[in-house]
């Protein structure tokens, strides 16, 4: 039987892979829709995505909720229990399904009040959101809810090796549908089929692996009314990422216009891309976390919590600084010149970037340990605060005041509150400010290296490839460097180093070599 270091290797390396294919396959569908149908349309995609994010809010927290329900009757191998549970599941996301679909029909009336410039001739808006909505509403009728056990049961990467070939296959009859139709309506309609054959083959395989699995039986009231706790804390939990994400868009759609939009959206792109494999990284340990902290000590739970805050935080600090350097050729290589903002506008995205990350393992705890009632109230002064900014600040200092809006809830808000929930319902609230204070060590290193790779770059006058290749090794050297000597002096350094080179499996590789 595979060992939870197993499972998250596992997970780990098809995340990562999972997430290089979508990667890849969204900048060829960007660029293939910016040069067969130009920016505007790159901007109302972007958009549709925004808005049916906030539209899911319905379903948020009811998947991680259940997924925690079945951390231990998984562990148990609890059949009835699990059983139960997924016929729970399928009945909510049916509901689910419904309430989208009207809550998608009472908006549409006022998508002209968010898409009020540069919207193209001859296009019928209606007709489109209606499409995107249709999509998302299917893919939670067609048996969404049996990818919970793979998820659960530690098998992540199976949900990902699926996402990864049907994200293929949409991407390549897309981009041909787009170069021989060139029709923005046929590209739409391709979204719902995939999705359908998406669901289909997780069903298919799902039953395959847990042929005894299937949805009967009745959950008991006491874990309904838990899992009703549960679903509206992690509803509350997710409602300050979802806006986070989808409501700058919408602002400055609103706002600024399509075309400000997509300029953005190039950016944004470039660190959600990168951004998305370090969840993708946290996310796959997820499941273990929650397993350990289900039959650990809390003591040992706190040593793995700071190894992995200091690795996430090195991965972060290195791919902050590779941005800070290669961030503006690669657009200007990729998209040109007229979609560049200015290098102040750059180190904003870098700063987002960061600050996204800086307290990730935090908050996966947080989600690893169920609590996210206790956590109800952060996301809502955080999702008022951040509105009221965006609105603001967009008005004086464009696309830089709906970025820093985002930045300050981050920092004031999300990090600080949500590390007193951590120590104080799990962790002891004395090691708090520890926390704290090496996040600030970890954010000056960060900084600092920066500011240092920037300068060096900037004499180095390169374009295009040789420019991102070239800065991307002064970043990579700079960024190692300077982490390595700002942390070594800490005590989960080694261990943390240690627990890297086991799950890459490079410490196998080391002791090896040493026997030969």
């Amino acid at each position: 039987m595979a060992t939870r270091t197993q499972h998250a290797k596992r997970n780990i390396i098809t995340s990562v892979v999972n997430k290089l294919v979508i990667m890849l396959a969204n900048f060829v569908m960007r660029t293939v829709l910016i040069r067969c149908l130009g920016e505007v349309y790159l901007g109302l995609d972007s958009l549709f995505v925004s808005i049916l994010q906030i539209l899911s809010l319905t379903e948020l927290g009811i998947s991680s909720a259940m997924v925690y329900s079945m951390y231990k009757p998984l562990a148990e191998n609890d059949t009835p229990a699990v059983c139960a549970l997924l016929k729970l599941y399928r009945t909510v996301y049916r509901w689910i399904a419904l309430i989208m679909t009207v809550l998608g029909l009472a908006i549409s009336p006022f998508l002209p009040l968010i898409v009020n410039k540069d919207l193209p001739d001859g296009m019928n808006l209606y007709i489109l959101f209606y499409i995107n909505l249709f999509n998302t509403v299917l893919s939670y009728i067609f048996f969404a809810y049996r990818s919970s056990l793979f998820t659960a049961d530690q098998r992540y990467s199976i949900n990902n090796n699926i996402y990864s070939v049907f994200k293929i296959v949409s991407t390549v009859v897309q981009v041909a549908v787009i170069i021989l139709f060139k029709n923005y309506y046929v590209y739409s309609i391709v979204l719902p089929l995939i999705t359908i054959a998406k669901n289909v083959t997780t069903y298919i395989i799902s039953n395959k692996m847990y042929p005894q699995y299937k949805c009967e039986g009745s959950v008991p009231k006491s874990d309904i009314e838990q899992i009703k706790k549960r679903v509206a804390g992690m509803f509350l939990s997710k409602l300050s990422f979802v806006f986070r994400n989808s409501l700058d868009s919408i602002v400055l759609s609103a706002f600024l216009g399509l075309t400000e939009l997509a300029k953005y959206n190039s950016y944004y792109y470039v660190i959600n891309s990168i951004s998305g494999i370090m969840i993708l990284i946290s996310n796959s340990v997820t499941a273990s976390v929650g397993n350990s902290i289900v039959i650990e000590t809390k003591e040992k739970n706190y040593k793995d919590f700071k190894k992995l805050q200091l690795l996430y935080m090195w991965l972060s600090s290195w791919l902050t600084v590779g941005m800070a350097a290669c961030l503006q050729p690669f657009i200007k290589l990729w998209v040109g010149q007229k979609m560049m903002f200015g290098d102040g506008i750059m180190f904003i995205f870098c700063l987002y970037f960061f600050t996204t990350h800086f307290s990730r393992m935090c908050y996966m705890y947080r989600q690893a340990a169920g609590l996210w009632w206790q956590d109800r109230f952060r996301p809502i002064a955080e999702t008022v605060t951040n509105f009221v900014l965006n609105i603001v600040l967009v008005r004086f200092i464009g696309v830089s005041g709906v970025m820093l809006s985002t930045i300050f809830c981050i920092v004031f808000i999300e990090c600080t509150w949500g590390t007193r929930t951590l120590f104080k319902h799990y962790f002891t609230e004395e090691k708090q400010w520890k926390y704290m204070l090496k996040l600030g060590l970890y954010s000056a290193i960060t900084v600092f290296s920066g500011a240092v790779c920037y300068f060096i770059c900037g004499r180095i006058k390169l374009e295009g490839i040789p420019a991102i290749i070239v800065y991307g090794i002064i970043a990579t050297v700079v960024a190692n460097v300077f982490f390595l000597a700002g942390s070594s002096f800490l005590p989960e350094f080694k261990p943390s180093i240690a627990f890297a080179l086991k799950v890459t499996g490079l410490k196998k590789l080391t002791v090896k070599k040493g026997r030969d």
